[in-house]
């Protein structure tokens, strides 16, 4: 089931939302203001943010340029401002769509559905509580800072968030990461590993002794 989170300060419009949006394959969850947006994004996994740009605690154009500091999530603005300044911003902060108010519910739920479904098409986006990783534009992030990464810790960590939950032995990883890899140092995975965890945090990759490596992310 798909989760989205509608940020609005107003009561009427946010209860309507979250009536008219929920279905058996979507669950809408309100929040009135920043703050508490931010409590429930720690706590739970969301699919899709609406937000509004003004609300009581601040802007929701900095909350989301700052959200995309350390997460992916697809938003969409729902707001009574129509300006292009302020739409153009929006987008350099991350915003996938913008959508004045008054507007069509019809048309906001076709809206959503579409970029549902363009986001899960995309194979190639990692993200959590603590981490966010593109591995097409090759851009990662741990709690919102920026991480360089070599090319070997670049494999290795796509194949285990590609088979996140899963553990991978040591040999199918070295096959993975270099061929020929029997004529190796036995120690070169090890090593590797130890590098990534350096960059991404111990607990991030947990070893199964005896059987390989699992990629848990944020889930320790």
């Amino acid at each position: 089931m798909k989760r989205i989170l509608i940020i609005e300060d107003d009561e009427a419009i946010r209860a309507g939302l979250c009536r008219s949006l929920a279905s058996d394959t979507m669950e809408a969850v309100g929040a009135e203001d920043l703050a508490s947006a931010a409590q429930r994004i720690n706590a739970q996994q969301f699919d899709l943010l609406l937000l509004d740009c003004n609300l009581p605690d601040g802007n929701g154009i900095d909350f989301c340029r700052e959200l995309m500091r350390r997460m992916t999530i697809p938003v969409i603005f729902l707001t009574v401002r129509d300006s292009e300044i302020d739409e153009v911003a929006a987008f350099r902060a991350g915003a996938c769509d913008y959508v004045k108010k008054p507007f069509s519910l019809m048309a906001l739920r076709e809206r959503i559905a579409a970029l549902l479904e363009r986001t899960e098409k995309r194979s190639d986006l990692y993200a959590d509580r603590r981490y966010r990783f593109d591995f097409a534009s090759l851009d990662f992030f741990v709690d919102g800072e920026r991480v360089y990464l070599g090319s070997t810790e670049y494999k290795l960590l796509a194949v285990l968030v590609k088979n996140a939950g899963n553990v991978l032995s040591r040999a199918a990883l070295t096959d993975a990461l270099w061929e020929g890899g029997e004529e190796l140092n036995e120690n070169a995975l090890s090593v590797t590993v130890s590098r990534l965890r350096g960059r991404l945090g111990e607990k991030s990759i947990s070893t199964i002794y005896g059987l390989g490596y699992m990629w848990v992310g944020d889930k320790t």
